[in-house]
């Protein structure tokens, strides 16, 4: 029954991908593969990532995953149910209600499709044969890689993150850095190449008009002011990690 399947996790869990996504991005990442690092868990690979990688943690973020049998199963022995016993019993009401009196009709139509509304929501999930779940966000991480949000998420059976959604960037403007960085990294720790994303053409602007083309006032005069910030200059905490070492 559908009870059965609270908390319910497949020991193989399969999550919905595009041929066209999977032909691009590595199914699964084994951060414990890297050598010179002593990275053993999902908390260790996280932490990783936040130095390496120019990358994003979800919130709450869901993906699609596919229904086992066990799944299949339960969820249509939980609806078949309900079509034999349930449905009768409130069509029943129903016509009952509607003769001893007319203020409850309204009540008991809704009770009879609500209960056709959740069979036919049991159906239709069996028939897509998918369901949608709730990534962790402690154990799921987001990287801009070759024009595409990829996220991962921690597999406990395998042991390694693997891909679960994939998405196109439509401006790359403010993300160019952030991909070639990532780019680098997926060489450097894993050995897997990505094509490099073209650089965004900064668009050049009259001095003497603002950001949408209108003249500025006094036009031509120069203006000059005095002082500059001081630069700060920081090192990688993941260099200073090793220089401790």
């Amino acid at each position: 029954m559908y009870a059965d399947l609270k908390g319910y996790v497949p020991e193989k869990v399969e999550y919905v991908l595009s041929d066209h996504v999977k032909e691009i991005f590595p199914a699964e990442l084994d951060f414990t593969q890297i050598e010179g690092l002593k990275i053993k868990n999902a908390n260790d690979a996280i932490k990783f990532v936040g130095k390496e990688f120019v990358a994003t943690f979800p919130t709450g973020e869901t993906v699609m995953r596919k229904l086992d049998e066990f799944e299949v199963r339960n969820i249509r022995e939980e609806y078949c149910v309900m079509q034999e016993n349930e449905v009768p019993k409130r069509k029943l009401n129903l016509e009952e209600t509607l003769e001893e009196i007319k203020a409850m009709k309204k009540r008991a139509e809704q009770a009879y499709d609500s209960i056709l509304a959740e069979v036919a929501k049991y159906a239709a999930e069996v028939k897509a044969g998918t369901r949608e779940v709730q990534l962790s966000s402690k154990e799921t991480f987001c990287i801009a890689l070759a024009g595409y949000y990829a996220i991962y998420t921690y597999d406990k059976v395998r042991k390694v993150f693997v891909l679960a959604k994939a998405f196109e960037i439509h401006d790359h403007s403010e993300l160019w850095a952030n991909e070639e960085a990532n780019r680098e990294a997926m060489l450097k720790f894993f050995g897997l190449e990505f094509p490099e994303t073209p650089k965004p053409e900064e668009k050049e602007q009259d001095e003497n008009t603002d950001n949408e083309g209108n003249d500025l006032p006094f036009a031509g005069e120069e203006e000059t002011e005095e002082g500059a910030d001081d630069a700060t200059q920081g090192r990688d905490p993941w260099e200073e990690d090793e220089d401790e070492e």
